[in-house]
């Protein structure tokens, strides 16, 4: 019964406020004089509201004249059904003054006595306006689809009171006892005056839907003076807001620009952490004082739903900052360069060494022997710890260094990387990540430089030189052989010494130090000492023995 008498009530303060947006009775325009069709619409509008108004008073007046009369069980309830009365009636009496005045209110202008500060109610009405300009702008749809609603369950419930009043009335009919029929005619009463009620509010929703169609069919006549409006006000408003940004934004970058050409001097890496934090708290002033600007063409234009949606902005910013407050602490100790990772200290990043080239909101990680760069953002860099780099290589290898790697392959580094490195065994390349190829421990001939040991045997019957001249004579050879092949530069070291007494030879160990710069004749020096072994052999008459087998034959 409450939702049936509140959609009669609430039908004729929407048909008077149909327009696309509440604005536009701020304005001091008079209202446009509503037509003669208009007219007529609104008047029997008024004379149903004024029938039903009547009804729900006389009911009143019976209640009470039953309440005088009645007993303590009963009065409860009849009390209870004059306060639901009252209800209906204020609400009818309101919706019949917003009709009669065409939807003009003036009670939510009344003043209001102060309160007591609640920040849950003062958030609530900054978003209130926010909230009213979402609920204006799909009030008439969510109101069309309620009145068609109420309209298929008021039909329902009609059907209903009609089968019951049939019953009744059969039941009349019929010779039923006195105390009964007392009975009968009241539920019979209370059913008629359900249907009654009932096809009032039907009648009262089938007229506000057909309000509402008929402005639906009207809404492209008033697009233009919306779309007028909006631009002479919070569009307007709007331009004006992101022009004061834009301006602001500007001369602060050329404020900027002006000190930054004035300073001529380099800084040390401390000016520089200094210099650095006073341009992130620059940009952080340039933001709030963009904010403000844009905060002040709100508030100056009178616009609370602008100047509400940018607060509500404002705060969940700010609340998005204060939940990563900790974050930012640790981002700005790194840019003050004094953090765990500092600017020019060595630092280990997916296995790899790298130097801090530069602190930033994306910091540059460069390895002096490695091509490429690594930016890393500062959350990142945060979680590592860096250390002074000292003397320490950067890499095993270089562009151009000779390798023997631990299965004993000769590998040229033809390029390497952050990522790959690309070697040449045996004319095929071959390539590796940056960290795999660091865990190979291959050998760097060239960097390091290199050895080559060398075993070499001659016959017994040389015995008794065998102690003084053959070694002198093995080594003269080989260092006439270094200077004749022009390695004589990069010959550091060179050992001939008799080893043992094989079975069938003497042997004598050969150690030749080399310097990195002849790695490429790595395999070349091994063959090398062999030919001049043999060589001097040759021009001593020096008998070269070969594996003897022995054969016993029994008696």
């Amino acid at each position: 019964m409450n939702r049936r008498i509140r959609i009669a009530a609430l039908a004729l303060s929407l048909s008077a406020s149909s327009g696309l947006l509440p604005a536009l009775a701020q304005t001091d325009d008079p209202a446009p004089q509503p037509s003669a069709a208009q007219s007529e619409q609104t008047i029997r509008r008024l004379q149903t509201i004024k029938s039903v108004l009547e009804d729900r008073r006389e009911q009143v007046r019976a209640l009470l004249e039953q309440l005088a009369v009645a007993d303590e069980l009963s009065k409860a309830k009849i009390r209870e059904q004059i306060t639901e009365l009252q209800q209906r009636i204020r609400e009818l009496t309101d919706s019949f003054e917003r009709t009669a005045s065409n939807g003009v209110n003036l009670r939510n202008l009344d003043e209001t006595e102060d309160k007591k500060f609640d920040w849950h109610q003062e958030l609530a009405l900054i978003a209130r306006p926010v909230i009213d300009g979402l609920k204006s702008a799909t009030e008439k749809p969510r109101r069309i689809a309620e009145l068609q609603t109420s309209i298929s369950l008021y039909r329902q419930q009609l059907e209903a009171t009609r089968k019951a009043l049939e019953a009744l009335s059969q039941l009349e009919q019929q010779d039923i006892p006195t105390e009964v029929a007392g009975g009968v005619a009241e539920v019979g009463a209370s059913w008629r005056q359900r249907n009654t009620e009932i096809e009032q509010s039907l009648i009262a929703a089938q007229e506000e839907l057909k309000f509402l169609e008929t402005a639906e069919s009207r809404m492209f006549e008033t697009v233009g003076s919306a779309v007028y409006e909006f631009i002479l006000g919070r569009g307007l408003t709007l331009v004006l807001a992101l022009i004061a940004g834009i301006v602001l934004w500007y001369l602060m970058r050329a404020l900027r620009r002006l000190v930054r050409s004035r300073r001529q001097s380099v800084p040390d890496r401390q000016q520089a952490a200094r210099i650095r934090l006073l341009a992130y708290g620059y940009h952080l002033l340039t933001i709030v004082l963009v904010a403000f600007a844009v905060l002040s063409v709100f508030y100056l234009r009178g616009d609370v739903l602008l100047l509400s949606l940018a607060i509500i902005a404002l705060v969940m910013l700010a609340l998005g900052v204060w939940r990563f407050l900790p974050g930012y602490v640790r981002e700005a100790r790194l840019l003050l360069n004094a953090g765990a990772a500092r600017e020019g200290e060595r630092v280990i990043y997916n296995g790899l060494p790298y130097r801090i080239a530069s602190l930033n909101l994306y910091s540059e990680l460069r390895n002096p022997e490695l091509e490429g760069t690594v930016r890393l953002p500062l959350a990142t860099l945060s979680q590592l710890i860096s250390r002074p780099a000292g003397e320490e290589d950067w890499f095993p290898c270089s562009v151009g260094d000779y390798l023997l790697l631990p299965d004993g392959s000769f590998a040229q580094v033809l390029q390497q990387s952050v990522e790959r490195v690309q070697l040449k065994v045996v004319g095929s390349i071959l390539q590796y990540s940056s960290a795999e190829f660091l865990q190979l421990n291959a050998r760097n001939l060239t960097r390091e430089g290199f050895g080559i040991i060398a075993n070499f045997g001659i016959d017994y019957r040389h015995q008794s030189i065998a102690l003084d001249q053959v070694p002198e004579r093995l080594k003269s050879g080989l260092i006439d052989a270094f200077r004749q092949a022009d390695l004589e530069q990069d010959l550091k070291s060179l050992v001939v010494d008799f080893s043992a007494a094989a079975t069938n030879s003497l042997d004598y160990l050969i150690y030749a130090t080399m310097d990195g710069r002849c790695a490429a004749s790595y395999f070349a020096i091994q063959r090398m000492i062999q030919q001049t072994c043999v060589d001097v052999c040759n021009r001593e008459n020096w008998t070269i023995p070969f594996a003897q087998v022995t054969i016993h034959q029994g008696g």
